[in-house]
């Protein structure tokens, strides 16, 4: 089964205990290729600290800590302006 994440949420079929290696509904290679693949998947898109791909968790949130941080930078200044008539 090839993975929908991002796009979609996958359903992954859980092995049951009586399942052997080769079973036909839950191959046991299949199950560690799709399962690899999601865990990749997910580190695509949460990204690594510092991450600079733009479409990752990790530069988003950073670029939002960012922008939260100039705009409070930023509106102290104008408080500061109108109070001290700058």
């Amino acid at each position: 089964m090839a993975i929908n994440y991002p796009t979609s949420l996958d359903n992954f079929t859980n092995p049951q205990p009586s399942d052997t290696l080769d079973s036909v509904a839950a191959p046991h290679a299949t199950q560690h290729s799709d399962l690899n693949d999601a865990v990749e998947a997910l580190q695509a898109k949460v990204g690594a600290d510092s991450s600079a791909v733009t479409t990752s968790h990790d530069y988003k949130i950073a670029a939002l800590e960012t922008d939260v941080a100039n705009a409070a930078t930023t509106g102290k200044a104008i408080a500061m302006a109108m109070v001290f008539g700058g």
